[in-house]
């Protein structure tokens, strides 16, 4: 730039801010107190929009979205919203269901993944219906096959060690539900963990169980490092719903978010009377 293309440029900052930005004299140009106070956060400002620059205007992104879920949601979701929505920038906040409930009021984000949905939801919010999210109970396979005759009976699982959820409520960490058909004074809490990707990853190399969704547990399932282990009757399903803040959420970005959702659970959304258990162990060893 030339000095005077600096001069008019100066000059218009100094009228936007109303205050002399610079001094002038015999020594040179220095910032004057003002100027000090304001070039902060002009500098700040200038950082913010220097990875724009060069950049083409279909690679701008046009809306900014912040999706936030339990964790294992968070990472299966999120991906298929990038895919339907190029232009969108996403930003993933990973909350348990009880935070999503506690903070929808806070506008701290637009999308919420929420198994079991929330009630007394602010008015701007629509919920849409994703489908069933299966819960079952995984364990490593070779504990499993040591377990015997599948399927195992409620007195059974009483005895097994379970991998349980907490959470941290102030300054304490306590134990938290996760919709297991026998509650938790019931059942033998060997250990706790923050989330059901930490609990899974804990049973793949122990002789512990977890009880959570069929979608967090995918991929260790088709690695063969765990397997479900049938109990009983249970049939625990939960339903997910995408609840969206309607005066920040565009109507198309809606629509591709519940999209997404169904795609990434979709294989776990299977009737239970279509599925084919396989019977480990079915004699005691």
């Amino acid at each position: 730039m030339t000095p005077s293309q600096v001069s008019k440029a100066m000059a218009r900052l100094e009228r936007h801010f109303g205050m002399r930005l610079l001094s002038r004299g015999a020594r040179g140009v220095v910032p004057t107190a003002a100027g000090r106070q304001v070039l902060p956060h002009i500098v700040s400002a200038i950082d913010e929009l220097a990875p724009l620059v060069g950049m083409r205007e279909d690679q701008v992104p046009s809306i900014e979205l912040t999706v936030a879920g339990p964790s294992y949601l968070v990472a299966i979701v999120l991906p298929a919203v990038m895919g339907l929505l190029p232009r969108v920038r996403v930003r993933g906040l990973e909350m348990a269901p009880a935070h999503l409930r506690a903070r929808i009021a806070e506008n701290l984000f637009d999308v919420a993944l929420s198994p079991g949905g929330i009630e007394n939801r602010p008015a701007a919010w629509t919920t849409d219906s994703v489908g069933p999210l299966r819960i079952g109970l995984f364990g490593r396979p070779a504990f499993v096959k040591r377990l015997g005759v599948l399927p195992l009976t409620e007195d059974r699982v009483r005895a097994l060690p379970f991998i349980g959820p907490a959470k941290v409520a102030g300054d304490a960490f306590i134990t938290s539900g996760d919709d297991c058909p026998l509650p938790l004074g019931d059942r033998w809490i060997a250990h706790e963990v923050q989330t059901i990707g930490a609990a899974l990853e804990f049973a793949c190399r122990s002789d512990h169980v977890v009880f959570g969704p069929h979608v967090a547990a995918r991929r260790h399932v088709k690695a063969g490092t765990l397997v479900e282990i049938p109990v009983g009757e249970w049939d625990v399903c939960e339903p997910l719903q995408i609840l969206c803040n309607s005066d920040r959420v565009l109507s198309r970005v809606r629509t591709a978010v519940l999209q997404a959702a169904r795609e990434a659970i979709a294989p776990d959304a299977v009737p239970a009377a279509a599925r084919s258990q396989p019977v480990l162990g079915a004699q005691v060893s």
